[in-house]
């Protein structure tokens, strides 16, 4: 779903493999330097597919939610939101006319750009159809990271949407 973001960005280090039920509370991404609080129901994955993914990755009925980081040189989130929906516009399962983009602030006071979208991958046969997020912010190191969050649009909820602008937050 992030196929965007595989080309926008770089560097994670790899991890040992593992996964466990998250316990309630916050789960910080350490390269990424951001950090969400989340509620029951999470399973930590603690994998590192690769650029541009900074485990851990949190799987749940609610969909799935990851740390991302981009290029160094996409130091602004309007910036990083442009080129990323660029990309995504560019991707054949793109669905075009659902492209969403607005300015979001945290609770925190952090302030960041939310761009979603829909896709149709079609995986053996089959047709899903996906809803990704991003909120895209800016680390304390400058550099633009984001929570990205996909989930089948079906089962599409308001919760990890008021969890991320009630508990994102700089590491």
């Amino acid at each position: 779903m992030a196929i965007g973001l595989l080309v926008l960005a770089t560097g994670c280090k790899r991890k040992v493999a593992g996964t466990a039920v998250q316990q309630p509370g916050e789960v910080v991404f350490p390269r990424a330097g951001i950090s969400l609080t989340v509620g029951e129901g999470w399973r930590r994955i603690d994998l590192d597919p690769g650029v541009p993914v900074c485990p851990p990755t949190l799987v749940g009925k609610a969909g799935m939610i990851r740390g991302m980081i981009f290029d160094a040189d996409r130091q602004d989130p309007q910036n990083a939101a442009t080129r990323l929906r660029a990309a995504f516009e560019a991707n054949s399962d793109a669905v075009k006319e659902s492209f969403r983009q607005t300015d979001f602030t945290a609770e925190s006071g952090l302030k960041g750009v939310h761009l979603s979208y829909t896709a149709r991958p079609q995986k053996e046969g089959t047709v899903t159809e996906m809803r990704s997020h991003n909120y895209i912010v800016k680390n304390r190191e400058g550099r633009c990271v984001a929570i990205s969050y996909t989930v089948p649009a079906r089962s599409e909820s308001d919760s990890v949407e008021q969890m991320v602008r009630k508990s994102l937050k700089l590491q």
